[in-house]
């Protein structure tokens, strides 16, 4: 289908886990097709139940030009601000956008954590010249970010899913999930190191795995490590 005005939305799902990692996603749809998000009934997806945001992927991906997910694993996360990160990968989502559409892309909402001129910076380093919105809590204000929510939060659902399965891993990952800490205690006891999944600069580990825990040592903006945006 042809479409002159693409609109993207992004958000991220997994900053807060001791395991497992950030998905930040993107969904591009023809303004003409927002309505359709609504109709749908997308929602900020931390207010829906797995159920729904599993059916409303499958809603989502029907009206979507374009989906783009990227992981970020905790290796990435132990050695650099949790912030640039997000700035970069969301920067990268929206160049991979423009790539496709070129100046069609006329909009882009994201939900934002941190400054939101620092990210609106970057944005406009990848090329992106049209309406841009970067707001805290635009997951429950805009449709297409409500889609990106939805999209992040199934495919980092999915991820500890698989972990779950291969590595016995409990509850949601989350610091405040008792059978999480549970499961780290444990693991903590029969393992000198952690495994790759763990956020090692987490200060949950501090307090309850200190063997596991590395002080993040952040070099100060990007300071030569490569990012997302080197593959622009």
């Amino acid at each position: 289908m042809k479409c002159d005005h693409v609109v993207l939305g992004v958000d991220e799902a997994g900053r807060g886990p001791v395991i497992g990692p950030m998905v930040v996603a993107g969904v591009a749809v023809c303004k003409d097709d927002v309505y359709r998000l609504e109709v749908i009934g997308v929602d900020d997806s931390k207010v829906l139940s797995p159920v729904q945001r599993r059916r409303l992927l499958s809603a989502i991906e029907a009206v979507a030009l374009q989906i783009v997910r990227v992981y970020v694993e905790p290796r990435l996360i132990d050695c650099e601000n949790l912030n640039i990160i997000e700035r970069n990968t969301v920067a990268f989502i929206v160049g991979r956008v423009l790539d496709v559409f070129g100046g069609r892309l006329r909009e882009v909402y994201v939900d934002a954590v941190g400054d939101p001129g620092r990210l609106s910076s970057i944005v406009r380093g990848v090329g992106f010249r049209g309406r841009l919105v970067v707001e805290p809590k635009a997951d429950a204000r805009y449709p297409v970010v409500s889609a990106a929510s939805i999209v992040a939060k199934v495919y980092r659902d999915e991820a500890i899913e698989e972990l779950r399965r291969r590595y016995g891993v409990r509850g949601s990952g989350y610091p405040t999930d008792p059978e999480t800490i549970e499961w780290i205690r444990e693991a903590y006891a029969r393992m000198r190191e952690p495994p790759w999944f763990v956020r090692r600069s987490w200060g949950t580990l501090r307090r309850i795995a200190p063997g596991w825990y590395k002080a993040k040592r952040v070099r100060g903006g990007r300071g030569g490590q490569r990012s997302l945006l080197d593959y622009l």
